[in-house]
C-alpha cells in the first residue's frame, strides 16, 4: 500500500461529521509513535497534551492488532475494532500488523458499519468514495444494531 492519506481522511471525516468528530490519530504500535491528525477545537483545551498522549498510548497497548488477534484467534485477521463508550465511539482501523488510525466520534454520531470502515480505508488509499454512511436507506446503523443485539 502506498503512503496512507491520513490528513485527507481527517479532512473528509471533519467535513462528514462536523462537531461529532472528536479526534483522529495515526499510530505505529511497534515503536509507540503517533501523529494527531485532527482534534476538535473544544477538546484541545479539555484534553491536555499529556492526557491525549496517555489515551493514545494506552489504546496502542491494549487495542493493538496483535493483541486483538490473540484474543480472537479463531476469527482470523483483525481489520478493525469498534469500541462504544458512554460519551464516544472509537474505531481502530488496522492498516498493517503495526500501523493504523484511530477515529473518535461522539456517541450519537451515526454511521453504517462496515461501509464506514471500507470508506475510510478507501480514502486512506486515495479513493474519492467517501460519502455519507448514515441511515439513508433504512438499513440499521451500528447504534441500532447494538440496541437490537444487546438490549432486545
Amino acid at each position: 500500500m502506498s503512503k496512507p492519506q491520513y490528513d485527507r481522511l481527517a479532512a473528509d471525516l471533519e467535513a462528514e461529521f462536523g462537531d461529532r468528530l472528536r479526534w483522529v490519530a495515526s499510530f505505529d504500535s511497534d515503536d509507540y509513535t503517533y501523529d494527531v491528525r485532527y482534534v476538535r477545537e473544544d477538546l484541545k483545551s479539555d484534553l491536555s497534551g499529556l492526557e491525549l498522549d496517555t489515551i493514545i498510548h494506552r489504546s496502542m497497548a491494549v487495542f493493538n492488532r496483535e493483541h486483538v488477534e490473540d484474543v480472537y484467534f479463531h476469527l482470523g485477521d483483525a481489520e478493525s475494532l469498534l469500541v462504544r463508550h458512554e460519551r464516544a465511539t472509537a474505531l481502530h482501523l488496522y492498516l498493517s500488523r503495526n500501523r493504523g488510525v484511530v477515529v473518535k466520534l461522539e456517541a450519537d454520531a451515526s454511521f453504517r458499519y462496515p461501509d464506514f470502515l471500507d470508506e475510510c480505508v478507501g480514502t486512506l488509499r486515495g479513493s474519492d468514495r467517501f460519502r455519507r454512511s448514515g441511515p439513508t436507506d433504512g438499513l440499521p446503523t451500528v447504534t441500532r444494531w447494538l440496541e437490537v443485539t444487546f438490549y432486545g
